[in-house]
């Protein structure tokens, strides 16, 4: 019996109606007791109610027809449904009109919704990346592969030590927000969402977070001979000094990426000065530093505990202020979230690799 349902039940899609050969196969079945309902639900590739409702329709009424169903009947056969999911399928970013003018008679923007919808096909926002091509990719993998099982074990990531910068500004665009309010309240002062179009002072900080534990945040100093008067390798490198040295210990990995300031000859030069291994980390990838999303931590801390930054001016005693801020919510953040982060190196390491080294979640 097991052979016969397959080969009947070989040809039906997923969610299709059974045929009349399958529900007399189903029906003959149970009588003669040759299987039970679970087991032909299986070989059927259907619901166990399915079986069921088809044996019982066939005792209440010796008949094996499905009833009419109550409703208005679909307007578009399969074939057509079939066709709107391929295009939208092998063409992603076609609007809802231009899948539309391949089917005929001209669906509606909610029928076109309707229809990917039920197959799990849904409209979604595009993720915002960085290019990766086939030679970075590739690279991506290797290094994956190399560090994939290294990152799984406990006592192997305790030996890294994570880095990176960010440029924490003052104010902030919050994102989307909702809020319970009237109709005529739509402008009321304090249920508007500010946006700030007006670049506001901001500070560079450098920190690092290992398994456990995190370094200083250290406030990055502009370096004046620089040509713009910006962050250089020597402000780096006096980030370093202050953050790093009193940290790190022999036999630990620092990762840092591959900005310029970091791969300058005099950086490289004062790495190997003070004896501290750097891994060569791949370009482009911050989906793969556990401290990035420490950043986002950070900035939701400190607009947290500070929300009257925004009303501060632009003083000397201000921008010391602000700076202070910074460091207290750095101190304040919890340290079990950042051995989270980086305890997902190992999944980080999996998913990269089985995606070949292109775009991964993180």
């Amino acid at each position: 019996m097991p052979s016969i349902a397959i080969q009947i039940g070989a040809n039906r899609s997923q969610g299709a109606e059974l045929s009349a050969e399958q529900r007399t196969a189903i029906i003959y079945a149970l009588e003669n007791k040759l299987s039970s309902q679970v087991k032909l639900a299986k070989e059927f590739g259907c619901h166990r109610n399915t079986i069921a409702n088809t044996f019982k329709r066939w005792q209440e009424r010796n008949d094996i027809k499905s009833r009419p169903r109550s409703g208005r009947p679909p307007k578009f056969c399969p074939r057509s449904r079939r066709l709107v999911k391929t295009y939208a399928r092998r063409n992603p970013f076609w609007s809802y009109r231009a899948l539309a003018s391949r089917v005929t008679g001209t669906p509606s923007t909610d029928t076109i919704r309707r229809i990917l919808k039920r197959s799990g096909i849904v409209r979604r926002l595009v993720k915002r990346k960085i290019p990766i091509g086939r030679v970075l990719a590739f690279k991506r993998k290797v290094f994956a592969r190399r560090w994939r099982s290294e990152f799984h074990t406990i006592s192997s990531l305790r030996n890294w030590i994570f880095s990176d910068e960010c440029s924490v500004q003052r104010t902030s665009n919050n994102g989307p927000q909702w809020c319970w309010r009237l109709a005529s309240e739509a402008y009321r002062i304090d249920l508007v969402n500010p946006k700030i179009h007006v670049k506001d002072i901001s500070q560079m900080v450098w920190a690092a977070i290992w398994l456990g534990g995190r370094s200083k945040l250290v406030v990055m100093e502009r370096d004046k001979s620089s040509e713009r008067g910006g962050y250089s390798r020597w402000s780096y490198i006096d980030a370093l000094e202050e953050g790093l040295l009193p940290i790190y210990q022999p036999g630990m990995i620092f990762q840092q990426d591959n900005a310029k300031i970091h791969t300058a000859k005099d950086t490289q030069e004062w790495f190997e000065e003070h004896g501290i291994y750097v891994e060569d980390w791949p370009a482009h990838s911050p989906d793969l530093n556990p401290i990035e999303p420490v950043w986002n931590m950070l900035k939701r801390q400190l607009f947290r505990m500070f929300p009257d930054l925004m009303q501060m001016g632009r003083s000397e005693e201000d921008w010391a202020y602000f700076k202070e801020c910074i460091r207290a919510a750095w101190d304040a953040l919890d340290q079990a979230k950042i051995d989270a982060l980086i305890l997902s190196m190992g999944r980080r390491m999996d998913k990269l690799y089985a995606n070949k080294g292109y775009y991964t979640k993180y």
